[in-house]
């Protein structure tokens, strides 16, 4: 069921709520950055491994989405990459050695993905919570909105959204289009789950396909009207993308709060699944 919203009243909304309280979005913004939770695109690409044997060497990539990469060379010259938000480096390493420090960054790599599943997914709700709050003109909203989900309810809020990613995932490898459609569908289980902590993955993803069915285009459609602050901010060395984040993330809190309402309960304050 298509709901009648326009990016120019969403953004209006946003712009309009957000300057009571930008500098304090800014700082949750870009803390959950730093953690890895950063602002999420349908087009980012997910945790994955890959082996590159062309031009006569062997080449093994991880990116442990989000925010790490990790990639083993065996070359002439074998040398480990490392690219994570706040580390960066090219490894020289021995023919001796390449085995086992190619092990060990591939081991580091799966380390990171699994704190992605495990603590960065779950800022990331977090982070969708203080923004929903911020929508309601929540004033006790603050900071520690970001780890307010790792009480009540965790386990739950791992699980449903490690079965997203894995589900994304499973429909890309049939082709990308399938994978970017389904990103769509699920794309307000975080927001879910950031107000209800207690949600299934079922409950979770048949509501989530039920708001945005008639809305995936113009999401899409929306996140591109952003493109022109993201060439913006990368022309400033990517600097400039940090002071447009909290500006987005409370457009997309806005579309929530305006596809959740045919959906909830108005008498209970609980959403109505039953449709």
């Amino acid at each position: 069921m298509a709901t009648l919203w326009t990016r120019g009243q969403l953004k209006d909304n946003a712009k309009g709520k957000l300057r009571f309280f930008y500098w304090q979005a800014f700082l949750v913004c870009l803390i959950a950055a730093l953690l890895g939770a950063g602002t999420e695109s349908v087009f980012r690409a997910r945790g994955k491994i890959n082996r590159d044997n062309t031009g006569g060497g062997t080449q093994i990539s991880i990116n442990a989405n989000p925010g790490a990469d990790f990639t083993y060379n065996l070359e002439e010259q074998p040398k480990i990459r490392i690219n994570t938000p706040i580390y960066q480096a090219d490894l020289p390493v021995s023919g001796g050695s390449a085995a086992f420090f190619g092990i060990a960054a591939m081991g580091m790599g799966l380390l990171v993905l699994a704190m992605g599943i495990c603590f960065s997914n779950i800022v990331q709700v977090g982070k969708k919570r203080y923004f929903v709050k911020k929508t309601d003109m929540d004033g006790e909203a603050g900071i520690g909105e970001l780890f307010s989900c790792f009480g009540e309810g965790y386990v739950n809020q791992v699980l449903v959204m490690f079965r997203r990613g894995l589900s994304i995932f499973l429909w890309s490898l049939l082709l990308l289009i399938p994978g970017v459609i389904k990103s769509y569908e699920y794309y307000m289980v975080p927001y879910l789950l950031a107000e209800d902590p207690h949600l299934s993955w079922e409950e979770a993803r048949d509501l989530s396909r039920k708001m945005m069915d008639g809305n995936k285009f113009d999401l899409f459609v929306l996140e591109l009207s952003f493109l022109g602050w993201d060439i913006a901010g990368l022309l400033l060395c990517g600097v400039g993308q940090v002071f447009v984040y909290p500006y987005k993330e409370m457009v997309y809190a806005e579309l929530y709060g305006l596809l959740r309402s045919p959906y909830r309960n108005k008498s209970e304050g609980e959403y109505a699944y039953e449709i």
